[in-house]
């Protein structure tokens, strides 16, 4: 099974002897004396430090964190485990790089000249109970703005344990908690059989995708169709970004919450599958759609915008640890009572605009401030991703999971997860009244619509 939710609500480690991995002082010293490196940051990395660091200068803390968690039978070997920790992250070169944010805006790179001699050293934290953990790796994982904002740790129990990467998300995405899990498991059953090797391919550098992003904005004109289909949208849009429907409350002091509920058991979520295929849909049509659906409960409009990630990662970068997802725009046309008409027009502009995760919006508005665009944004801002889990969860996955933290931008955020025993959603919302009561009033309408086409599946 893979799960997804919250670190304090959804992850499970159980009570258990807590050993961790941090930097060890002397690969702290080497971060500190890292030379400039001239490549920037993705634009993916530069929102999120300037976001981090906005939030440290006014005291606030910022959603950041991604938890990847499985359990393994037996007793840590923690010599073989330290082995494996640290060649996962000299494999990987996202984590190699830090970056200084200045009052300006200005952000500089700088780089380890010889990542072999990164090492993590273990140290024993002693017993701990589930929600000490929970809440020792939302709090006392060092922050976005310094080189080691990724612990990673073991909690041992009677019969089994359980391994944690809990990594900044400027290092990673939802699909590396894959390449995480693999990397580890396998070099550290490899040390356990005598150093044998654990053969693993050899992953595309984070590097070469943050010069070629680099190249291809820099390419962009206003002219570009890339930009102009952003432009498009925009004005479709006419100012309505994608928004959540309903009222969310004040959202400034950062508060969030998060949970995760069953929208279809599995033999619904069979019949859906089937009712999308019968649509000429695939599963991100038919979760579009509902989506759309549910809105129109709320808003009566006629088009449906959203926001949704979309994995860049090509060739050999499937197997690099780093943030390569991106954004791109869903306009939905949204026929009342009729999932088929729906859902096709879901998936004609998810499968058309899948092109656009590679041009951040943020450049595509850069390059055309001269039109008349209402480029002020949502206050309610809404992003939808969805997962088809059906192939990984036929294979052995170590109950597998992913959790993010509690904190919250005054966004909603939403994972819809497929698996062979479910469909399951998880919510992130800001942690005010009026957002509870509103979540609660459009989870409802969410489910509703799932339910009624996997009904008639």
């Amino acid at each position: 099974m893979v799960d997804i939710g919250s670190i304090s609500g959804s992850w499970r480690p159980g009570r258990g002897i807590v050993t961790e991995w941090t930097g060890s002082p002397h690969s702290r010293a080497l971060a500190a004396t890292a030379p400039a490196d001239p490549l920037p940051p993705t634009f993916q990395q530069t929102r999120h430090l300037l976001s981090a660091y906005t939030a440290r200068k006014l005291g606030r803390r910022s959603p950041r964190l991604i938890l990847t968690s499985w359990s393994v039978v037996g007793w840590c070997d923690i010599a073989a485990m330290t082995s494996a920790i640290n060649a996962h992250l000299r494999r990987h070169d996202t984590y190699h790089s830090m970056f200084d944010v200045t009052d300006a805006g200005d952000i500089a790179r700088r780089t380890f000249t010889h990542p072999e001699e990164i090492e993590f050293s273990p140290a024993v934290l002693g017993v701990m109970e589930q929600d000490q953990i929970q809440r020792h790796v939302l709090h006392d994982t060092p922050h976005t703005l310094v080189w080691d904002c990724f612990t990673f740790g073991v909690v041992q129990n009677e019969d089994h344990f359980t391994v944690y990467a809990n990594i900044d998300h400027l290092h990673t995405d939802g699909m590396s908690s894959l390449v995480i899990y693999r990397d580890i498991s396998r070099d550290y059953q490899a040390a356990l059989d005598s150093g044998s090797d654990s053969a693993h391919p050899e992953p595309a550098t984070y590097r070469e995708f943050t010069a070629r992003q680099a190249v291809t904005v820099d390419t962009l004109t206003s002219d570009s169709r890339p930009v102009q289909d952003w432009v498009n949208f925009a004005k479709d849009a006419e100012g309505e970004w994608p928004s959540f429907p309903l009222e969310l409350g004040s959202t400034d002091d950062g508060a969030g919450l998060a949970f995760t509920m069953e929208l279809l058991d599995a033999e619904q979520t069979v019949t859906f599958d089937n009712a999308c295929r019968r649509a000429g849909v695939r599963f991100s049509g038919g979760v579009l759609a509902c989506s759309a659906l549910a809105d129109h409960h709320f808003t009566q409009a006629e088009t449906f915008h959203i926001f949704s990630p979309l994995d860049t990662r090509t060739g050999d970068h499937v197997v690099s640890a780093g943030w390569y997802a991106s954004m791109f725009p869903i306009s939905i046309e949204v026929t009342a009572d009729d999932f088929g008409r729906t859902a096709r027009s879901a998936q004609k502009s998810f499968d058309a605009n899948k092109h656009l995760s590679t041009v951040p919006f943020s450049r595509a508005i850069e390059l055309v401030e001269s039109h008349d665009l209402d480029t002020a944004g949502s206050s309610r801002p809404m992003m939808l991703s969805i997962f088809d889990f059906r192939k990984l969860t036929s294979a052995k996955t170590d109950n597998l999971g992913m959790y993010i933290d509690d904190l919250n931008h005054g966004e909603i955020n939403i994972w819809v997860t497929l698996t062979a025993d479910a469909t399951s959603a998880t919510f992130s919302f800001p942690n005010t009244l009026d957002s509870r009561r509103s979540v609660h009033h459009y989870v409802s309408a969410l489910r509703d619509e799932f339910l009624a086409t996997a009904a008639v599946g």
